[in-house]
């Protein structure tokens, strides 16, 4: 190839190139003069890819840079923060295939570049514990400088021991700033995490004194799975104009509220939508009656007509609601009732299949599910899908 060819296809490359990249070009072009003999050819080929090569890599996943695995996508959102404005809040696996306690990863992205890393408890973000699940992600002002904070709840898997294979959570707090950089606030974190019996996005915020300030609107994002879960249910699978409303109950301090959907009509009975393993399920319950035991993980749907009516005991076991024991009562033959000298109707009383008297039908009930304890779900105080998207949002369990 004579010098004339080479330099007319040097100039060609400039002008695909564009402005941007003249200069990189025109350096290339004057090694390609200098340099001469059968590695001409070779060095501007290996030129050419590189540039290639950068201008790809703008466009690549950002989970292919150093370290990173695949995208957790029930932890990634988007999200409006300071001084950033409408970005994506990305978590990213490890990359283990080179270490195994290589850590989990957190980006701020904006139109698939990533602006910000968050920074790594360890300068190689290698941990001493093996990753396990990134449990909640919470953005909120907790010092109150007008810079988005963040909080998260990560679990771990301890090295060795007894409890090796039970992972633990842990706490991560970062402060924002106006240069959109994010500070891991160590020392706070591990305060917090040894301190606290049970570690949840409220736990944490009760931990440095967090409170809203006055007048503050609803800005603080606590995305918690089973909070997006309930709402993207509500949004699609719902149907709302089947319900009288919903609410929401605890049956137990250690897992997500349930959400419950009431029917219109006694056919069209409750509805108990539960958050496990990363999934929603439901439950259909008789008819409208239900009462529950707050934090003791029972439920008893209660409920019947025309003189067969049912108790049915529910637990939530192995992430299933699950009946545990139930008991029906009633007449054999309605149309010839029978009254005692009190003018009670006489049932027959069956309690998990086998016949009781009625005193008996109470007792076994009773030493299952107390109903002393018991509360109802408040029909008279429904809310409407708007609103309890909105309880959803803003809730914080009280324990």
């Amino acid at each position: 190839m004579d010098e004339k060819r080479k330099r007319e296809e040097a100039f060609s490359i400039i002008l695909l190139r564009g402005a941007a990249t003249c200069a990189l070009l025109i350096c290339g072009l004057f090694l390609m003069v200098v340099v001469t003999g059968c590695g001409t050819k070779k060095n501007q080929v290996q030129e050419e890819q590189h540039i290639e090569a950068e201008s790809t890599t703008q466009e690549e996943p950002v989970a292919e840079e150093n370290g990173m695995g695949a995208l957790i996508e029930d932890q990634t959102f988007d999200v409006s923060l300071q001084p950033f404005g409408q970005v994506t809040f990305a978590s990213y696996k490890p990359d283990t295939s080179k270490n195994a306690l290589a850590d989990v990863t957190f980006c701020i992205e904006q139109d698939g570049k990533v602006l910000t890393k968050l920074p790594g408890v360890t300068e190689d973000n290698v941990n001493s514990e093996m990753f396990d699940a990134v449990e909640a992600v919470s953005f909120l002002d907790y010092n109150y400088d007008g810079y988005d904070d963040i909080i998260l709840i990560i679990s771990y898997y301890l090295g060795a021991g007894p409890q090796a294979a039970t992972p633990h959570s842990t706490i991560r707090y970062y402060s924002g700033s106006a240069d959109g950089t994010f500070v891991y606030q160590e020392q706070m974190s591990l305060d917090a995490t040894s301190a606290l019996a049970e570690i949840t996005i409220k736990t944490a915020k009760d931990f440095i004194g967090y409170k809203k300030p006055n007048g503050e609107t609803a800005k603080e994002q606590s995305l918690e799975p089973w909070q997006e879960a309930y709402i993207q249910y509500l949004q699609q699978d719902s149907d709302v104009a089947g319900q009288d409303g919903y609410t929401l109950i605890n049956m137990s301090k250690d897992e997500s509220p349930l959400l419950v959907e009431v029917g219109n009509c006694e056919a069209s009975g409750c509805r108990i939508v539960y958050f496990v393993d990363g999934k929603v399920h439901v439950t259909q319950l008789g008819r409208l009656n239900f009462t529950y035991i707050p934090n003791e993980n029972l439920l008893c749907n209660s409920d019947g007509n025309m003189d067969t009516y049912y108790d049915l005991v529910y637990s939530m076991m192995d992430g299933e609601m699950t009946l545990i024991a139930q008991g029906h009562y009633g007449a054999a033959d309605n149309s010839n009732l029978q009254f005692d000298s009190e003018g009670n109707p006489i049932y027959q009383y069956e309690w998990n299949g086998v016949e009781v008297s009625k005193e008996e039908y109470a007792k076994e009930l009773n030493r299952i599910y107390d109903t002393t304890k018991a509360e109802g779900y408040g029909y008279d105080n429904l809310y409407s899908v708007e609103e309890v998207i909105k309880a959803i949002e803003g809730y914080e369990r009280v324990f």
